[in-house]
């Protein structure tokens, strides 16, 4: 009966999808009906998840624990984005609905247990990363779009040839309990799920495609890109890794928890360094994210354990928040500004919305790991987890660069109070009602795990 509710469930949200889809093209009040559906689909699949935790369809598929708990977060991260992107406009109601199955891609990933159920959720989300750039209709979002498609296909095309190792290597292609029978395909197996794991999050140095499409995408879908690709992704890949690895000949899996080490430095120090030479905000936020990706890369070299599980979670989806906060307001200031995206568009920020500036000064020293913030708690985590796993050189050198990464979120707050007499002329930037509400629980969710982070983390 579990799993017929679980399968009903996602036929429902899938319908009321598609008839969306099918309400668009509805002239008069088509937008009207197709934002209402997908809100009902997104809230109806919450009151789901809300209602039982676990889930299973066999072998195939299992939700349980920390996975449910994920999902209910990213859950109601949908609505939110739902309620802010809002009915106005059809382009935006648009982009709603390929979210929606974005999403859906995002569950069953986080519930594979094979490799087929695996493969088939994450080209489901990239199909949909594809179709949200090329939509954005920016000056250069199809270029974007079609190079972004071609590596992203290649690097598909590399996962099948990995999977095809680790059914040599184990008989079988269930990620649950497999027997490995040949420990060399199975470390060239792992090997290539690593790349393909540091592509999908833009690692160094698999991060060609993440400058062009952040800066080519409009601010609703860059900012779903964090919450459903990197919490989502990100952490099935780092769970599933450290599991896979503890199946490893030893000889093996130090060579690839150094090759993951070695990958995780380049990508703090390479993001950071880059996103202070950056003109543009939005390849500012495409290089801290490759930065970010390496903090998190080496939770891989770590033991399962459901306290790290724990921890995981609260980073990726804290960081996460963190900067959509950060893209929504550049957003409303971009607006006033014909959504140009230099750094002239923050300069006297401060004196057209007071609770806008302080907000997004928040959110930038957040991202900093600045004191008394979610960030500074989760660096904290971060870092005292690498160390008391014996990664003291790796850790030492993040930690170095996540300073070097100061220099750039102190730029935000610099252009933020620069006085400007005709930049102080353009008028006050307004703030909905939606956005004010995110606005709120992003500042207040940085603050309470930064002063209290042992109320989610169970750290002293």
């Amino acid at each position: 009966m579990e799993n017929l509710t679980f399968v009903q469930n996602v036929l429902i949200f899938i319908c009321l999808n598609a008839a969306a889809l099918l309400a668009i093209n509805i002239k008069k009040n088509g937008k009207y009906i197709a934002f209402g559906l997908s809100l009902i689909s997104a809230v109806t699949f919450f009151a789901m998840l809300y209602s039982r935790d676990k889930f299973n369809l066999g072998e195939l598929f299992t939700l349980d624990g920390n996975k449910v708990f994920l999902l209910k977060l990213v859950s109601i991260l949908n609505i939110l984005m739902i309620l802010i992107n809002g009915y106005q406009s059809l382009e935006k109601v648009k982009s709603t609905l390929l979210i929606s199955y974005m999403f859906l891609g995002g569950v069953f990933l986080l519930g594979a247990n094979e490799l087929i159920t695996f493969y088939v959720a994450l080209e489901t989300i990239a199909l949909v990363g594809y179709a949200l750039v090329a939509t954005s209709d920016l000056e250069y979002s199809r270029e974007a779009a079609v190079k972004y498609l071609i590596q992203g296909s290649v690097v598909s095309a590399i996962f099948l040839v990995g999977a095809a190792f680790y059914l040599g290597a184990t008989g079988g292609l269930s990620l649950v309990g497999a027997t490995v029978n040949n420990q060399e395909l199975y470390a060239v197996a792992l090997g290539i799920f690593i790349l393909t794991a540091c592509f999908k999050l833009g690692a160094f140095p698999f991060h060609a495609w993440i400058a062009d499409v952040y800066s080519n995408v409009t601010d609703g879908n860059l900012a779903t890109n964090f919450f459903i690709s990197k919490i989502i992704i990100g952490y099935k890949f780092i769970t599933l890794m450290q599991v896979l690895l503890q199946s490893c000949d030893p000889h093996f899996s130090d060579i690839l928890i150094r090759i993951i080490q070695v990958i995780a430095v380049m990508s703090a120090f390479y993001g950071n360094i880059m996103a202070i030479v950056q003109g543009q905000f939005k390849r500012i936020i495409a290089y801290s994210s490759v930065a970010h990706t390496g903090y998190m890369l080496m939770m891989m070299c770590l033991n399962p354990d459901e306290s790290y599980e724990k921890q995981l979670i609260s980073y990726l989806v804290l960081y996460s928040l963190t900067a959509t906060g950060v893209i929504l307001i550049l957003n409303q200031f971009a607006h006033l500004n014909k959504n140009k995206d230099g750094r002239e568009i923050l300069v006297s920020g401060f004196y057209r919305n007071k609770g806008l500036a302080i907000m997004l000064v928040v959110c930038v020293l957040s991202l900093g790991g600045i004191p008394l913030t979610s960030g500074f708690a989760m660096k904290y985590m971060l870092f005292t987890n690498y160390f008391k796993e014996g990664f003291t050189i790796e850790a030492t050198s993040i930690f170095i660069s996540s300073i070097i990464g100061l220099a750039y979120y102190i730029r935000f707050v610099s252009d933020l109070f620069t006085e400007n007499e005709e930049k102080m002329k353009l008028p006050v930037i307004k703030t909905r009602f939606s956005e004010s509400l995110v606005h709120a629980i992003i500042l207040l969710s940085i603050f309470t795990f930064g002063i209290a982070p042992s109320l989610f983390l169970g750290l002293k």
